[in-house]
């Protein structure tokens, strides 16, 4: 599939016209609201320009309003303003003005980007395409968008590109060492938002200008949409970059941490707190009473650290309290979901993991900076032991509970 996708991005890139195959596939519709047997189009994410504040913070999304980009053409491009600047307009047109630009944010990525043309709700959705392409001919797996390469996606009228190279023109014959229009022009006004996205004007004299923002995880090719009203007028268009679905802008660790959340009793939170601030102190004899009588298990989620007593006794390199979770009854498999980025999903696999990462200069600075140093030998010990069956198990430890806790890695 990698190189299918390589070589129509290619194309697409090239010809502007070639349709390219996501990975997942994707039901095309034209309707806002779809059958249930049908994927939603674009993940169903294109929800977030009606939703409220209120709503757009429960689901995690950030709101960011770029500003207004000016489009005295009515025609809109929508590029890698660094890779394809003179990339075609869409083929549908707006009547000419100025028309705010608002992002939206999820896991600390650009998730959407929203060019707003008129208030109201969308009535439906169709995928936006330039000159020469036809919804028709697309399979149920295929997207028209745009390549990225430099990271980054923009808005900007037709006639912007024309301001980027006369631009360039200008810096080539002033600056002697020249290196590119991003290094040279756009880096300084991307750093004033953290590198994240910026209101570009190249020329000073020019109302032209470009809402550049970041792309979603990066490089890709993603698809933009129009929102449309009862009458087939355009309200929205929207690029998607493929961040999240449904219009749920948590991470899969918030996830699981609001599931894990959920299924703890108050009593259970209580205790997993109690116990958290036990491990913490070193205190034994309390972390011990608190096994001993079931109120926590080796695998309780601790709620304000997002892992488990196994897990946490690990990363704050606790040698004595791994053994005694071992003891009462701690089993060396971690979740899989938490760990898949282990190959060998274990915890004393995660264990030497973190060893090896602590001799790293950059990881060994972050952890001394939380008064942590390498990983101990006396914790690889426990460890080595562990795994060899030679921990006994404490006589006191309560019957075996069905059901675990995941942490993070």
């Amino acid at each position: 599939m990698a190189a299918v996708i390589g070589r129509r991005l290619r194309l697409g890139l090239r010809l502007g016209l070639a349709p390219v195959m996501v990975m997942a596939a994707m039901m095309f519709s034209n309707t806002a609201s779809e059958a249930a047997d049908e994927k939603p189009l674009s993940d169903g994410n294109l929800v977030v320009v009606d939703m409220t504040a209120a709503e757009l913070q429960a689901h995690k999304i950030e709101p960011i309003a770029l500003g207004d980009v000016e489009l005295p053409s009515g025609q809109v491009v929508a590029a890698d303003p660094l890779v394809q600047p003179e990339r075609p307009a869409f083929a549908r047109k707006v009547p000419p003005g100025r028309y705010p630009v608002t992002l939206y944010k999820a896991q600390y990525r650009i998730a959407l980007a929203g060019l707003r043309f008129a208030p109201g709700k969308v009535v439906r959705w169709e995928m936006a395409t330039i000159p020469g392409q036809d919804l028709a001919t697309l399979k149920a797996d295929e997207i028209y968008g745009y390549g990225v390469d430099a990271g980054l996606g923009c808005f900007m009228d037709a006639g912007a590109n024309l301001a980027i190279e006369k631009r360039e023109a200008q810096q080539k014959a002033q600056a002697r060492n020249y290196s590119n229009y991003y290094d040279d022009v756009l880096a300084e006004d991307l750093a004033a938002n953290g590198d994240t996205y910026v209101m570009h004007r190249p020329l000073p004299d020019s109302p032209l200008n470009i809402a550049v923002f970041q792309s979603g995880w990066g490089d890709g090719f993603y698809a933009s949409y129009w929102g449309l009203d009862a009458e087939n007028k355009p309200l929205v268009l929207v690029t998607d970059f493929s961040v999240m679905t449904n219009a749920d802008g948590r991470s899969d660790y918030d996830k699981r941490h609001e599931a894990a959340i959920a299924a703890m009793s108050p009593d259970e939170r209580e205790a997993s707190r109690e116990g958290a601030e036990a491990l913490e102190k070193n205190d034994l004899p309390r972390l011990q009473a608190l096994l001993a009588s079931g109120r926590i298990r080796p695998d309780t989620y601790i709620e304000a650290k997002g892992e488990n007593f196994i897990s946490e006794a690990i990363r704050l390199d606790k040698p004595a309290v791994l053994e005694m979770l071992v003891r009462y009854g701690a089993k060396p498999e971690a979740p899989a979901a938490s760990y898949d980025w282990l190959p060998e999903k274990t915890y004393p696999a995660f264990t030497r993991w973190l060893a090896e990462r602590s001799r790293d200069p950059e990881t060994a600075r972050k952890r001394a900076e939380n008064g942590l140093g390498p990983v101990s030998a006396e914790l690889l010990d426990v460890v080595a032991r562990w795994e060899a069956g030679k921990i006994p198990l404490a006589d006191d430890r309560p019957a075996p509970q069905t059901g675990t806790q995941e942490p993070k890695p």
